[in-house]
């Protein structure tokens, strides 16, 4: 007899050989057992994790002389022509290969006839998702209502290429990648069984590599016991498989950790010269430094690190000393590598270059910080030069606005002199009489704006000019001086109602400006020369400025960081 490989030798034969799958096997028993057999099913998962193996187990149950069980026997003549694929009623189509109208309407055509060894007749349609869309609609009639003796398994790694119709006509079911614990048994029990003696090591190395096919896993143990013989250790895993040992992952680790860029390119060299893939060399450094970011972040689930236990705690060392950032960024770059090493015909140069990016991936970190913060800087800087702009146009907007005030209070002040001979004197209105009224302006205001009152309280009247009340607020209260200034027109109507005078209200922070002292000074503002007021006031705005930015936070953590100091602040 000829040569036969271990993973079709090995296929299940029962519900029970099928691995790693329990939740799909359960309910195919149970739909058996009820005889709620479904007209369609649709297998979709990774490669070799047991669709179509699962799909011909189920074909043997179906049809199998033991009715009784739900699990095939194995024994009787129809199971072991469905196992050696010589039963006429169970037909396997690739889908890859036949995947044309004219193979899907032969099909139509054949499913007309009954089966003639068993109950059912089974059409497994392997990558399904290979057909055209002229074929599954073809198909779509007889998918939806098939003879009753007809049964359809669809197995496909892709689902969502697929139409919507074919999905809303089959029963779905997913197929999980396996886990490494569930790879590794059944390796070990094919070995029993071939009389191969397989390290722990070695099992977990390929259960690994496999990234949860069981095909693939079953693959490499065939082509390693060629390798090999009877006996196959750790390194005869990493020879076959072009991969590098795990003491070579922890050493890159280390060249990592103490920036030892001429150790890295040496290594880089000697992986090379051993004739390691490159592409599997980046891959089992995401894979073990991985196990280092869970070691460092989850150290409870030990389990998540797929290493030996002699090498765990030569990882939880290692770890100790990643921060976790680090590590994060680290796997990026790697990430990004390989797949810049498919595309690329300098893999070596490529490779190199990116060794000394991890290496250097902790400098890389703090120099995007301080660039981040200048940049945030430099931001912040253009905002205070923008406020200073609006600042000098509203400047020129408020001479206009005074110089319409003067004219009004001028026209007022005439039409009142007109008005006292005939009307009785109205309540002085010196700073001091304001003074000490102003308890009735808060106490009529509180009667209106109970919140108004509350921010006005906190301020006092600092001094009174001819066209304005200056209230006074300390820095502590910058919300309060905000609110003031937002219901300035409430304030000023109800001075006019309490006092009888039109006054308008400005906040101002205590100490920015010697307002008595302007008041009690026998030229007033209006009277002062233009020119000396502009001047003051742009003066004032410059130091307020200078003052803004000095105090930034973000000025003093460059001036911290580079040692330097502010010269100049301009536009």
């Amino acid at each position: 007899m000829s040569y036969l490989s271990l993973y079709r030798k090995w296929r299940p034969r029962n519900f029970e050989d099928i691995v790693g799958q329990d939740n799909i096997i359960k309910t195919l028993r149970n739909a058996i057992k009820l005889e709620r057999i479904a007209h369609a099913y649709l297998f979709c998962g990774p490669r070799g994790t047991g669709k179509t193996s699962t799909a011909k187990v189920l074909a043997k149950a179906l049809n199998c002389n033991d009715s009784l069980n739900t699990n095939p026997c194995g024994e009787c003549e129809i199971c072991h022509k469905i196992h050696n694929n010589s039963s006429v009623d169970i037909i396997e189509i690739d889908a890859a290969s036949n995947r044309g109208i004219d193979e899907i309407r032969n099909l139509r055509e054949k499913v007309k006839f009954s089966p003639t060894e068993g109950r059912y007749k089974v059409y497994i349609i392997d990558e399904a998702h290979m057909l055209t869309k002229e074929a599954f609609n073809a198909l779509l009639k007889t998918l939806e209502e098939p003879p009753e003796y007809v049964i359809f398994i669809l197995a496909t790694t892709e689902p969502y290429a697929l139409l919507p119709t074919i999905l809303s006509r089959c029963q779905k079911f997913d197929f999980g990648r396996l886990s490494t614990q569930d790879i590794v048994e059944r390796l070990n029990f094919i070995c029993q069984q071939e009389n191969i003696e397989l390290s722990t090591e070695a099992a977990m190395l390929i259960a690994r590599s496999a990234e949860g096919g069981m095909r693939d896993a079953i693959s490499t143990l065939d082509q390693l016991i060629s390798y090999s013989e009877s006996k196959i250790e750790l390194s005869d895993v990493n020879e076959v498989l072009g991969l590098v040992e795990q003491e070579v992952l922890f050493e890159m680790g280390k060249i990592i950790l103490n920036k030892e860029v001429d150790k890295g390119l040496k290594l880089i060299n000697r992986i090379l010269n051993e004739g390691k893939d490159l592409q599997q060399f980046v891959n089992s450094l995401i894979n073990y430094l991985r196990s280092l970011l869970v070691q460092s972040e989850c150290q409870e689930l030990t389990e998540l690190i797929e290493y030996p236990a002699a090498g765990k705690e030569k990882m939880k060392l290692q770890a100790e000393k990643f921060s976790v950032r680090r590590l994060m960024k680290i796997i990026n770059i790697l990430i990004e590598l390989k797949s810049e090493l498919k595309q690329n015909e300098q893999p070596r140069i490529l490779l190199e270059m990116g060794v000394i990016k991890l290496i250097n991936s902790e400098v890389e970190s703090y120099s995007e910080s301080i660039l981040e913060r200048i940049n945030k800087l430099e931001k912040e800087i253009t905002n205070l030069k923008s406020i200073q702009d609006i600042s000098d146009k509203e400047g020129s907007y408020n001479s206009q606005v005074k110089l319409k005030e003067k004219q009004e209070t001028e026209v007022e002040t005439k039409a009142s002199s007109e008005n006292q001979k005939s009307q009785p004197k109205e309540e002085s209105t010196s700073a001091l009489n304001i003074k000490e009224n102003w308890p009735k302006v808060l106490a009529h205001i509180r009667e209106h704006e109970i919140r108004t009152h509350a921010m006005l309280k906190e301020g006092k009247v600092a001094a009174v000019q001819d066209r304005q009340i200056i209230i006074e607020f300390d820095k502590s209260k910058s919300f309060h001086k905000t609110n003031v200034e937002q219901k300035s027109e409430i304030i000023e109507k109800s001075i006019k109602e309490v006092l009888g005078v039109k006054k308008k209200v400005k906040a101002v922070f205590s100490g920015n400006n010697n307002y008595e002292n302007k008041a009690e000074q026998s030229g007033k503002e209006t009277d002062r020369n233009p020119k000396e007021v502009k001047e003051f006031k742009q003066k004032e705005s410059k130091e307020q400025a200078e003052k803004g930015v000095e105090d930034h936070s973000l000025v003093k953590d460059v001036l911290e960081v580079f040692g330097g100091e502010i010269i100049k602040v301009g536009k």
